[in-house]
């Protein structure tokens, strides 16, 4: 059987753990049937550009899976760190896609994963969902070249001062979704020249489509999300496994400390405004719920 070659991706922001350091350290040193593991961390770019990046450094280099591994991502067990068991769980998976379950960091904690309908988790726990995070998931390089080939439209150029310019294709997308958005327009417009065969009925309709302005405001997509909708368009499942369930690690550094800088933070009014945001929030994620509600019934 030839030896399966998992890159192990990350992309970073500061310095690395410790838990994240040690835990390497064990996989590293494992010895592991038929498997061989490589790691990339990259530094400097947003998230959803390093990602593309390390999608595209696997293809080029023959990687057969690519492993995400926010290093904020952790797998732990009455207060121990056990991340390195659930990186062989997930090296054990034979999916395609199979993602695993995280919280979100906000003031309104949601889970990252929009369930499907009547899908249940296996006995293996695994279950299909329409979209998930995938800070901690592993992806099977082929997934990579089928986005890639089914979007010719989503490639861009890459310049880095210290490279030569090359293309990558945008498997991470971090966009906006919704009515608003020029593809949705140019959908209703194709439409149209199906539906219509008077050319006055045509006109009148295409002229409203570039016009009309919906009600409900635009949203962001965020790149895992804008991954699974690629990956389900191309004709891919989104596997979650159901009995990892990891910590998602938040930190927050205030600058120096002077006398001005604790007087600015002190303001009553700064207090009274993150009341309002946090009102905000919540009200907007009880509305989102109702319509989620409502459209399921």
């Amino acid at each position: 059987m030839a030896t399966k070659r998992i890159l192990i991706g990350t992309p970073l922001k500061g310095d690395i753990p410790k838990s994240y350091f040690r835990t390497s350290l064990v996989m590293a040193s494992a010895k592991i049937p038929d498997v061989k593991l490589d790691w990339i961390l990259l530094d400097g770019p947003a998230v959803q550009i390093a990602r593309n990046e390390i999608a595209a450094y696997a293809i080029e280099n023959n990687f057969d899976e690519v492993i995400f591994w926010d290093k904020d991502v952790l797998a732990q067990r009455n207060g121990a760190d056990v991340t390195d068991s659930a990186l062989m769980r997930l090296i054990g998976h034979d999916k395609d896609i199979v993602t695993s379950v995280y919280a979100s960091r906000s003031l309104d904690t949601h889970w990252h994963v929009t369930p499907l309908l009547d899908e249940v988790p296996d006995e293996q726990g695994l279950q299909k969902v329409e979209k998930a995070s995938i800070g901690f998931s592993k992806i099977k390089v082929g997934v990579f070249k089928n986005i890639a080939y089914d979007n010719p439209d989503r490639v861009a150029m890459l310049f880095d001062p210290n490279r030569a310019p090359r293309s990558i294709p945008e498997l991470f997308p971090m966009e906006l979704q919704g009515r608003n958005i020029p593809s949705y327009r140019l959908q209703q417009i194709k439409n149209a020249l199906t539906e219509c065969k008077n050319d006055d009925k045509l006109r009148m309709r295409i002229e409203r489509e570039l016009s009309v302005r919906y009600d409900e405001p635009n949203a962001y997509l965020s790149e895992d999300y804008g991954f699974c909708k690629l990956a389900r368009e191309s004709g891919y499942d989104i596997w979650m496994d159901t009995l990892m369930v990891l910590g998602h690690e938040s930190k927050v550094t205030l600058p120096i400390e002077t006398p001005k800088l604790m007087e600015m933070l002190s303001e009553p009014w700064r207090k009274e405004e993150l009341a309002v945001i946090k009102a905000q929030l919540i009200k907007q994620n009880q509305e989102a719920k109702e319509k989620n509600n409502n459209s399921r019934n």
